[in-house]
């Protein structure tokens, strides 16, 4: 694997990462992506799969993938295989198989969990076409290798950052933990809507907490906001 560089961490991670899960396991299609956000890299990364793709999942069938994430957050599981938690015909007859991944020629699904303090914070998802076969345990063993390296970089190098930059800009503005977490989904470009889902608040609160910051920050508009705020975190960097 090639050196990273931190300032292009963890999307350059999360590239060499596919690259590297590619060399020595056939797939289709893979993502990696971030569950918490972070000051400025959060985002996903793909291997053969359109963006649009993504949208949908996350739009509209994330909610039925028997491998979502939240389904696995109380447990110790790193490397799961859909089809060794579903009978085959239950997954062929699922809306998500028939709808979403049967359309995009996908059959096979195995997911990696990364960790923080017993938190997801990221997930490889790999997929396979039918003809290319079902992950066998041979490959998931490798995959279970793999992921305590990928785990350790992530915490190290993705997770210092982020800490690093939320006490810089909380400090430099004096903003509260939750003013914080709404500005990194300001960043990542989540409206409020999406922030007040991903936050478990009403929308009238995304607002307020939204008019405090703007009134800390010193600015008049989200896009003053992000350009003042970027321009600090490049700073920080």
């Amino acid at each position: 694997m090639s050196s990273i560089d931190s300032s292009s961490f963890p999307s350059q991670f999360q590239q060499e990462s596919l690259k590297l899960i590619n060399g020595f396991i056939s797939i289709k299609s893979a993502a990696f992506y971030l569950i918490d956000p972070n000051m400025s890299h959060k985002g996903i990364v793909t291997h053969n799969m359109a963006k649009e793709d993504d949208k949908l999942y996350q739009s509209r069938y994330m909610h039925m993938d028997p491998l979502n994430p939240n389904l696995f957050e109380n447990s110790s599981e790193t490397v799961v295989h859909m089809d060794s938690i579903m009978p085959a015909q239950f997954i062929e007859q699922s809306v998500y198989y028939q709808d979403f991944l049967k359309p995009l020629n996908y059959r096979y699904a195995t997911d990696i969990f990364f960790r923080s303090e017993g938190k997801i914070i990221a997930v490889i998802t790999l997929l396979r076409e039918k003809t290319q076969g079902i992950f066998t345990e041979e490959e998931l063993s490798l995959l279970r290798k793999q992921q305590p390296f990928l785990e350790y970089a992530l915490n190290a190098v993705y997770l210092s950052k982020r800490i690093t930059e939320r006490k810089s800009i909380g400090e430099r503005y004096q903003l509260s933990s939750r003013e914080l977490d709404v500005l990194e989904l300001v960043i990542s470009g989540a409206n409020n809507k999406i922030i007040a889902k991903e936050l478990m608040l009403g929308l009238a609160t995304i607002k307020t907490h939204l008019q405090h910051i703007y009134q800390k920050v010193g600015v008049v508009s989200r896009t003053e906001l992000l350009s003042r705020v970027i321009d600090d975190l490049k700073a920080v960097g």
